[in-house]
C-alpha cells in the first residue's frame, strides 16, 4: 500500500518526537530489587548437619540506574474538572491528586518495567498503571502513572 509519506519524511517526524523527548526529560532513578550474594565462611560449610547456631553471610547490593523520563504533576483539583457543581450535567469526573505521568523512551521499557521505587524531586514513586505504548510511525514511547509513596 502507498504511503502519505515518504521514509525520510517519517524519519524527520521521529527525529522531531526524540528532540522533545530530549528537550523536556530529565533525569529520574529508578531502583529495582537488591542482588543478594550469600557467601558461606568455609567451602565445608553445610546447612543441614553441623555448624548448627552458624550464620551464613548475605550481602544485599542496591540496584539503580538512571533513565530521561518527562514529568507531568497532577493537579490538586477543589472541584470537578469536567463539570461544573452548578450545571445539571451527569459527568461528575473527578482526576487524582498527586498522580504524576512518567513518559520513557522505549529502550528505557526494560529498566523500568522492573522498578520497584522511583525518585525524583526529593519524593519516591510507585508504578500504579499499566504501559501504554504510543508513538507516530510505531512505538517510540511509553507512558505509566506513578502514585507517590511515603
Amino acid at each position: 500500500m502507498a504511503s502519505l509519506l515518504t521514509a525520510a519524511e517519517k524519519t524527520t517526524c521521529n527525529n522531531a518526537m526524540d528532540d522533545l523527548h530530549d528537550t523536556f526529560a530529565r533525569n529520574v532513578t529508578i531502583y529495582k530489587d537488591a542482588t543478594v550474594t550469600v557467601s558461606s565462611p568455609s567451602q565445608s560449610y553445610n546447612t543441614i548437619y553441623g555448624n548448627a547456631g552458624a550464620t551464613t553471610p548475605i550481602t544485599y547490593t542496591p540496584q539503580s540506574s538512571t533513565v530521561s523520563a518527562r514529568i507531568l504533576y497532577g493537579k490538586k483539583y477543589s472541584e470537578d474538572y469536567f463539570a461544573s457543581s452548578q450545571s445539571n450535567s451527569q459527568l461528575k469526573i473527578f482526576l487524582p491528586e498527586g498522580e504524576v505521568r512518567m513518559i520513557i523512551k522505549a529502550s528505557d521499557y526494560s529498566t523500568v518495567a522492573e522498578a520497584k521505587r522511583i525518585q525524583f524531586d526529593s519524593q519516591k514513586f510507585a508504578i500504579s498503571s499499566d504501559f501504554r505504548a504510543h508513538g507516530v510511525f510505531g512505538v517510540k514511547f511509553y507512558t505509566i502513572y506513578l502514585k507517590p509513596v511515603s
